[in-house]
């Protein structure tokens, strides 16, 4: 499923038609462009946004690209060429597509954009926008901090009661929230098969020599890059 080749990990999970993938230590802030080059994307055709943790989804169009400035988390296109990407550091980068309909999305999800629904917004967007079926869409996860990292307070027993496993060994009134298993039920609510669901099973946590990481890093401001892609057709 995953390719790896120094920092650059490509998913091949969607199929020859499009291009998906992110990167790891080794393509700091400074070298996305050589990242993005050295993974199959066109850095001028990058489409970026100003993360908020919100449920706000942007339908990238020939009529209107969002800009660095656009508050949203999430991205969906049926135009080739456009790279659409979000920046992580132990939230979960989600990637979406719909081969029948030529159509890929990605989304930035934290726990405060689960909990506010963007994957399910996500799901019912390529329903709703392009006719897709639930069992057509495909969805991806990129590198997160995964339930043996992502230590959180005793509310989110609340707020993720089937998600959150409170752990004898850390602080009082700690637990663990399993980010992806929210993900995941979120996505089967919405008619997504299990066998269109593909884990990269990469914590930036335990991994952090390979990925960036917030909490393993003490509050780093570099952050993953995870973009998708439909291909271009080449005309000879």
């Amino acid at each position: 499923m995953i390719k790896e080749a120094e920092g650059i990990y490509a998913l091949d999970c969607f199929g020859p038609q499009v291009t998906a993938g992110f990167s790891g230590r080794e393509f700091d802030a400074a070298r996305r462009s050589d990242f993005l080059k050295l993974a199959g994307f066109a850095p001028e055709k990058l489409v970026l946004l100003k993360q908020v943790h919100s449920a706000n989804i942007v339908l990238v169009s020939s009529c209107y690209r969002p800009g660095k400035e656009t508050q949203a988390d999430g991205m969906i296109t049926q135009i080739p060429g456009v790279a659409l990407g979000i920046l992580t550091a132990d939230c979960v980068p989600v990637f979406f597509c719909d081969l029948s309909k030529g159509v890929v999305g990605i989304t930035h999800a934290g726990w405060r954009g689960i909990h506010h629904g963007i994957i399910r917004k996500m799901a019912q967007a390529f329903k709703q926008n392009f006719m897709s079926r639930s069992e057509d869409i495909q969805v991806a996860f990129g590198p997160a901090a995964r339930k043996c990292c992502y230590e959180v307070g005793y509310e989110f027993a609340h707020i993720f009661p089937d998600f959150y496993s409170a752990k004898a060994e850390l602080k009082s009134h700690k637990g663990c929230m399993d980010l992806i298993g929210a993900i995941v039920r979120e996505l089967e609510d919405e008619g997504v098969r299990a066998d269109q669901i593909f884990d990269s099973k990469k914590c930036t946590c335990c991994q952090n020599d390979k990925y960036f990481s917030y909490r393993a890093d003490h509050g780093t401001s570099e952050r993953i890059l995870s973009v998708i892609s439909l291909k271009e057709t080449v005309l000879s």
